[in-house]
């Protein structure tokens, strides 16, 4: 989660060139183009088909088509979620602190996320290979739900651990704000600016993935909206932290 302040230069060619050769940075690449063309079909193309009928057409397409090959990008994501369970399993996060309870209800929350987070992945990659034909199409029909469900729970999990952690470095802050020297003072700031970039990522996946889990339905603008802001964050953590590499 933390990020570095003192950023090197690189050409934003360069920048770009690194982010898109990995799939993480190609998925929320194609996410903030998804959903800006979500918005313009949202605020103006929708509701004028006749007036612009071919592009009202090839956004309907583009849109749909991101979405599929960012899910075919994301196949096999579930290793991510199992590294963090295996940290758990074999004690590399073990958590000990006598000093503060609430933060072993932290860590097994944590545990019980990386086990939803894995079968969160499985069940998106079998939607996914569901909905471009490889198994069946029932298959698709038949994970979404799961998925979402699964989805939902692990934004609940994660927004609590990042309001945790930010109340944790606010009450460090407090406590030792006088012999913190003004370096220590800066990283922790740096440390909460990224804690509540992730806060708001993380809320506007709440909303996105509330209004499918909850089968709302009164306005388009809600997940377009959502889903673009979140895409731009995700792209702006990976564009920090890679100019932060030699």
């Amino acid at each position: 989660m933390s990020n570095t302040t003192s950023l090197i230069k690189h050409p934003t060619a360069e920048i770009l060139r690194r982010l898109l050769v990995h799939s993480d940075g190609r998925d929320k690449f194609l996410k903030i183009i998804q959903y800006f063309g979500k918005i313009i079909l949202w605020l103006h193309v929708k509701n004028n088909k006749s007036k612009y009928p071919k592009l009202y057409h090839r956004l309907i397409a583009m849109t749909s088509q991101f979405s599929n090959t960012r899910k075919i990008i994301r196949l096999a994501h579930f290793l991510e979620p199992y590294a963090d369970f295996k940290e758990y399993v074999t004690g590399a996060r073990y958590s000990s602190s006598t000093v503060i309870p609430y933060e072993k209800v932290v860590y097994y929350s944590g545990f019980i996320n990386s086990v939803t987070g894995i079968l969160n992945d499985i069940f998106d990659d079998l939607y996914c290979l569901g909905k471009i034909g490889i198994l069946d199409r029932s298959v698709a029909k038949r994970a979404e739900p799961i998925a979402i469900k699964l989805w939902f729970i692990n934004i609940v999990f994660d927004i609590h651990e990042i309001i945790f952690r930010i109340w944790l470095l606010n009450e460090k802050t407090k406590k030792s704000k006088e012999k913190l020297s003004e370096n220590d003072l800066k990283k922790l700031k740096d440390k909460k600016h990224w804690l509540y970039i992730s806060l708001v990522k993380l809320t506007m996946d709440f909303g996105f993935c509330g209004y499918d889990l909850f089968e709302l339905s009164f306005s388009d603008g809600v997940q377009a909206m959502t889903g673009f802001v979140a895409g731009i964050l995700s792209f702006h953590k990976l564009w920090v932290k890679e100019t932060s590499i030699v």
